[in-house]
């Protein structure tokens, strides 16, 4: 059933007191609804900045924890993005979950915004949505693309040298058919897991995300991430499987690809190709991890103002 949403957030606005005892600084960030083509009410935020209209096409079932240069009221930008249909606060969706369903959303989140101009920037299968974004619509200025690629997103997941890759696609695809099979009672434990500190910890001590990373950032985003429904998250991520790689002669527009040095969900290599088949685009290798937006958020910002100068609309 659908959820209203104003019902459950599990990004919590509320939540000051726990963040100015890590010293995160989380801005004054506005939240709204806006209605998809096929009724589907998504709950979008806004960074309430004046700037270049910017809208953020999010890691799947990612919160705003993962843009903090982003939600800086003088980063200058006007950005948007919104919670990906099904995942809370927005509702369950009226129609599909394919990708046209998500561009559709996206272009509701710009139609609210009024934008005739903007610039996109979009992280893991975000740069899906934000590529598809741009070939659908001549509004889009020039994107930003970060540790994705434009279709067949399964092939590019797990660039280990010693895994095979027909063997690294089968593993993803059984991990998300486990996801949707038992996410019922995987929720609680993933839910709980989310919640303890130790976990951002965990994760930078590793260096599955870089130790350069604000940890306040890290924690923030994991809880925020690991508080989904897993069923549904599995969901999400079959459908976008299905995704097939873009005819890239379709984007015009001016495309910046960021591949990362130590990327182990998107392979760097695949990411560099895209740039190559891009009629305007280049790539950036960055030393980083697929967290990069949380590693280098200045770097983030940087790129984007370097962007919105190309464009004009700097």
């Amino acid at each position: 059933m659908a959820r209203s949403c104003i019902e459950h957030i599990p990004w919590r606005l509320a939540d000051h007191a726990h963040f100015e005892a890590t010293g995160l600084q989380t801005g004054p960030v506005s939240q709204l609804q806006v209605t998809s083509a096929d009724g589907t009410v998504l709950a979008v935020w806004g960074n309430e900045a004046e700037g270049v209209p910017l809208l953020i096409c999010n890691g799947l079932a990612s919160s705003p924890a993962a843009w903090p240069s982003l939600r800086d009221p003088d980063c200058g930008f006007d950005a948007r993005t919104w919670f990906h249909r099904g995942i809370a606060p927005s509702q369950a969706p009226r129609g599909g979950i394919e990708m046209s369903d998500h561009v559709a959303d996206a272009l509701a989140v710009v139609d609210d915004a009024g934008w005739d101009r903007y610039l996109v920037v979009g992280w893991s299968l975000g740069v899906n949505i934000a590529l598809e974004l741009a070939a659908a619509d001549d509004r889009v200025a020039g994107v930003l693309a970060l540790a994705g690629v434009p279709g067949g997103t399964y092939e590019a997941m797990l660039p280990l040298p010693s895994l095979p890759r027909n063997v690294a696609t089968s593993l993803v695809s059984f991990g998300t058919a486990l996801l949707r099979s038992s996410g019922s009672w995987l929720t609680g434990l993933v839910n709980r897991i989310g919640e303890l500190p130790a976990t951002a910890d965990l994760l930078t001590s590793t260096g599955a995300i870089n130790s350069r990373a604000d940890i306040a950032h890290v924690q923030e985003l994991v809880r925020d991430f690991l508080g989904m429904d897993v069923g549904w998250y599995g969901r999400l991520a079959h459908a976008l499987q299905l995704h097939e790689p873009m005819e890239l002669d379709r984007v015009t527009c001016p495309v910046v690809y960021v591949s990362a040095e130590q990327d182990f969900v998107t392979d760097p290599v695949a990411v560099e190709a895209a740039a190559e088949q891009t009629p305007s685009g280049r790539v950036e290798r960055w030393d980083a991890t697929h967290f990069l937006v949380l590693e280098y958020p200045d770097r983030v910002r940087e790129a984007l103002l370097e962007l919105a100068a190309e464009t004009g609309l700097g």
